[in-house]
């Protein structure tokens, strides 16, 4: 049995602090206040062309994992009362300390995210959910031929001709939803299949990950397309799945350092769930980190950096007690009997037959 890979966690934790960079640069309002073409704008976008793969990997992560591990139906559960629990706290702190800002509608989401779309991510992760036992089994019967023919057939269908026509024509609304995921997992499942010689040097991933960026910003830059760099562009899809290969490569062996990065792996979905609530989204980050425009651009690199990693600290204490407070009521109880539905049927039907 193969042990746990603490370099896929580590990508877990990097992954969501590029997805608070992004957060930090798009809704906090940089990208859209600097000025086109100024020093600033084109270090804003080189930062959000570096950071964007950060969805893929999450998604190729999914795939990578779970078609070799256990597929427990408790997890969903698990993921959907994390949400609501957190989400219900955020609520409740609003309805309580600013005046106005809940409605009715708010506390119903709380309870319904997932009709409501209210986390397009959880949203399209909870459908695909659902189908992961049939795809790991459709992947497991392939050979490795078949295997390399269905990722060949994933890029070119989904990733190459819609940006070739410069077109959604399957409907993929740029990577955001349920589509894209699951292919996405589905590379991913691949990948994990696939095994590259051992004498290529991991920082050789790398570099090609920085080469991969910097190629998609200047595209980008000589273009003026932000097709370039969406979610469904080849540079990001192919940045992600470089990080994916050089971080499942990296091994650590200390205890105290593997017992961390699970810590921030474990947590890497509540810091997506708690800075992007709707009403954190809204009051706190809305527009809030313009004025770094008016440092000088170093500063203002820096001045991102740091405020992604703040929100990421917080949002990881916040998971880190929700974990807690779980754990205190003793949800895995819940869990284990959600994992048991139907077993003891199963268990008295073999001992009927036999």
């Amino acid at each position: 049995m193969k042990s746990r890979s603490y370099g896929i966690d580590l990508l877990k934790s990097v992954s969501m602090l590029m997805i608070v960079v992004l957060h930090v640069l798009g809704v906090g309002g940089i990208l859209t206040a600097s000025v086109q073409g100024s020093a600033a704008n084109n270090i804003a976008w080189f930062l959000e062309t570096a950071n964007i793969c950060a969805v893929n990997c999450f998604g190729l992560v999914s795939g990578y994992v779970l078609s070799k591990g256990h597929y427990r139906r408790s997890r969903l559960l698990s993921l959907w009362l994390r949400v609501v629990f957190e989400s219900l706290i955020i609520t409740a702190v609003f309805a309580i300390f600013v005046r106005g800002a809940v409605g009715a509608s708010d506390w119903l989401k709380v309870f319904t995210p997932v009709l409501h779309g209210v986390y397009w991510y959880f949203t399209a992760y909870f459908a695909l959910f659902f189908f992961v036992p049939y795809i790991n089994k459709m992947i497991k019967s392939l050979s490795g031929r078949e295997m390399a023919s269905l990722a060949f057939s994933i890029v070119v269908v989904f990733v190459f001709l819609g940006n070739v026509l410069d077109t959604d024509i399957f409907s993929l609304h740029g990577g955001y939803g349920f589509l894209w995921l699951l292919c996405l997992y589905v590379l991913g499942a691949c990948m994990r299949n696939f095994e590259l010689k051992k004498n290529i040097n991991k920082y050789w991933f790398l570099a090609s990950y920085v080469l991969c960026v910097a190629l998609a910003w200047a595209f980008m830059m000589l273009l003026q397309s932000p097709r370039v760099i969406s979610y469904t562009s080849p540079f990001i899809l192919l940045s992600a799945m470089l990080l994916l290969l050089f971080f499942r490569r990296l091994e650590f062996k200390s205890p105290k350092s593997q017992k961390f990065i699970s810590m921030l792996a474990r947590t890497s979905f509540g810091v997506y769930i708690i800075h992007t609530h709707p009403l954190i989204w809204g009051h706190l980050l809305t527009d809030r980190f313009v004025a770094y425009l008016k440092y000088p651009i170093p500063v203002t690199f820096i001045a991102v950096i740091l405020t992604a990693i703040a929100i990421y600290a917080v949002c990881t204490l916040g998971d880190w007690l929700a974990e807690k407070f779980f754990k205190l009521v003793r949800i895995d109880l819940l869990e284990k009997a959600v994992d048991n539905i139907g077993k003891n049927r199963r268990k008295s039907q073999i001992t009927v037959e036999k």
